[in-house]
């Protein structure tokens, strides 16, 4: 598996050292409350959550205080110190890090929870990268994934205005059926599947006039028009993600 579409040092200067601040942490990952609660059942036994690819920790860092839930960082990124600064502001002692590349590293253990978060899409093969989560999870333990979408009228916005990191991403993964195979495949019973969010208006490139002039148009019409619908009413052709839970029986 070792089709990726993007590299170690394209993530190590992607992400920069700036996701150790409480607050920033606190409004990022409680945006998705919701889908929490349907993910981890809260018991007074400790539970084990790993997250695949799961630098910089915030999410991992935010679950493991909302849930007491021990956690563990699986990611090839080399600046482990980011990762331990950010369990470390959330005041999390008990944490694993395994800084492994996920396409070759064999799991010895498996975990009551696990959860990729903007993984699958960077790989060619993404049915053979899901694929693998399985070997993570216990009985009767949970799958969170989610991906960016960048179909329907998503792909052409990107692009115009945020061409190069549309090419980094698997569109072909991006459908409802993906997943829906992907849990006949393993027996594993979906508890929730759909698209989420409103446009996904951000890009992560410099921008000509003219690109400058499509940004703003979309900024105005979305965010203050048309995301609070698409907030209620999510959509395959604008909503900005696609969110999927799984149980293995």
């Amino acid at each position: 598996m070792s089709d990726k579409l993007t590299t170690q040092q394209y993530w190590e200067a992607y992400y920069g050292n700036n996701h150790i601040d409480k607050n920033r942490i606190m409004n990022v990952c409680s945006y998705y409350d919701s889908f929490w609660e349907i993910f981890i059942q809260k018991t007074k036994e400790k539970q084990t959550l790993i997250e695949i690819g799961g630098f910089p920790g915030r999410y991992l860092a935010y679950l493991a205080v909302k849930y007491n839930i021990e956690p563990t960082c699986l990611d090839y990124n080399s600046d482990i110190a980011e990762i331990e600064g950010v369990f470390k502001v959330m005041g999390i002692e008990d944490h694993s890090i395994l800084q492994q590349d996920f396409t070759t590293y064999k799991t010895p253990i498996q975990y009551d929870y696990v959860m990729s978060n903007g993984f699958i899409e960077h790989f060619e093969d993404f049915n053979a990268i899901l694929d693998v989560h399985v070997d993570y999870m216990k009985d009767q333990s949970k799958l969170f994934v989610m991906i960016p979408n960048m179909r329907g009228y998503i792909r052409f916005y990107k692009y115009l205005v945020d061409y190069k990191n549309l090419k980094i991403h698997n569109l072909k993964c991006m459908h409802l059926k993906v997943f829906k195979d992907f849990a006949k495949r393993h027996n594993l019973k979906i508890k929730y599947l759909s698209h989420y969010g409103g446009f996904p208006i951000g890009v992560h490139q410099k921008l000509n006039i003219f690109q400058k002039l499509i940004f703003k148009v979309h900024r105005l019409l979305f965010k203050f028009v048309l995301n609070p619908y698409l907030m209620k009413h999510p959509s395959r052709f604008f909503s900005s993600s696609i969110i999927a839970i799984f149980e293995k029986n």
